[in-house]
């Protein structure tokens, strides 16, 4: 397929920052992708770059693209991979994971098909996999305002145990009843939690409590059936802790899913931690890099990984990473960023992929709320065309 044009605009994020819009057209097909942005970042994440950076490269990159034929997405990536360098630095990590999926976007109008569909044929994934949640809802570190130290306080629900073996009509109904109860556990904490009260950057509740394990405690008044997570950020703590004291604090506290409890090249930690129970999560300390993921996985630090494309800037490039955790038996959670798009490509990517988790944020807000929207989606076109 020939790439007849490439135009790139400058748009808002949900924290009011810039980011930037991929159109593309290419035989005759017109698609668009917006891209969004994380604050908390890990430093081996790949290089983004300025829209006004950006529109200088266009022009050459256009016409060396316009004189090519690519065949499926991954051709289109491999060259992205090959013309973006090591770190994405001369082309942007934004811009060619904008063009990664504005490009599949366009193969899989051309051929009648749904994103998650195309790339479900194009990488030969043939099941389907409905994930587990990971709902941030009480929020502290560098996405709020207030006095946490720890940046995300999850539930987790872990798969959906309870439906399992039932026909994607069954599962779509659940899923909808799921989403009844978290929005009741969502009205149940509003009612209880310290005021004053507002939302974060990714729609978690945001006040001040006493310590920062107090959360949990309001958590665990209204879980129900998910069990607890938080996201530590500790790269963003930069204060003297006692790590060691809290991590025994939050496994009295039945504290389970932790994600970066040290920083990005504390491996050994990761392991450590590892083997005292807890279910350790690497997101800055793997950056969605398969290189990054090797050496956690030669030392034995993580349990999961945090999957956020634009980390790495290609649909190809996720692929591999969630492989190379899959073959080695981690489980993987797809992530929104704390500054997001009313786009929803992350929940085809998830479902193509055949993901254990999604961390797309509470259901309140319209860039969060979208994603939810687009599962629902998935899910009846499933029952519709399978069965």
């Amino acid at each position: 397929m020939k790439i007849e044009d490439i135009k790139v605009y400058e748009i808002l994020d949900s924290r009011g920052d810039w980011t930037i819009e991929v159109e593309m057209l290419a035989d005759g097909i017109k698609e668009k992708t917006s891209l969004p942005s994380g604050k908390s970042k890990g430093s081996y994440e790949a290089i983004n770059l300025s829209y006004q950076k950006i529109k200088e490269n266009l022009g050459d990159f256009l016409k060396e693209i316009q004189i090519l034929d690519f065949k499926t997405s991954k051709d289109f990536d491999n060259f992205l991979i090959e013309k973006g360098g090591k770190d994405k630095e001369k082309l942007g990590a934004n811009f060619t994971l904008g063009a990664s999926i504005v490009f599949a976007r366009i193969l899989a109008k051309n051929e009648g098909l749904e994103l998650y569909q195309y790339l479900k044929k194009e990488y030969q994934k043939q099941e389907f996999n409905l994930p587990g949640l990971v709902i941030n809802l009480i929020g502290g570190g560098v996405h709020s305002f207030n006095n946490l130290d720890f940046q995300e306080y999850w539930l987790v629900l872990n798969g959906f145990d309870q439906i399992n073996g039932h026909l994607i009509k069954e599962k779509s109904i659940n899923f909808r009843e799921l989403l009844i109860k978290i929005l009741e556990i969502i009205d149940k904490l509003e009612n209880r939690l310290p005021k004053p009260l507002g939302r974060n950057d990714e729609g978690a509740f945001c006040t001040n409590f006493s310590d920062n394990y107090e959360p949990f405690l309001y958590l665990k008044e209204v879980k129900n059936n998910f069990e607890l997570g938080a996201d530590i950020a500790s790269n963003q703590i930069t204060k003297l802790v006692d790590w060691e004291r809290i991590y025994d604090k939050l496994k009295k506290l039945n504290v389970r899913y932790l994600e970066d409890p040290f920083k990005e090249n504390e491996f050994e930690k990761f392991a450590k931690l590892k083997e005292e129970g807890f279910k350790v999560i690497g997101d800055d300390l793997t950056v969605t890099n398969v290189e990054r993921l090797k050496i956690a996985l030669d030392k034995n630090s993580i349990d999961g990984v945090i999957v956020k494309p634009n980390q790495v800037g290609t649909i190809l490039e996720t692929f591999k990473f969630i492989e190379l955790a899959k073959e080695n038996n981690l489980f993987t959670i797809f992530s929104h960023r704390s500054g997001e798009t009313n786009d929803d490509w992350i929940i085809d990517l998830g479902i193509s992929f055949e993901v254990d988790f999604f961390k797309i944020g509470p259901p309140v807000q319209g860039e969060r709320i979208v994603k939810y929207n687009r599962l629902l989606e998935i899910l009846d076109d499933l029952n519709y065309k399978n069965f």
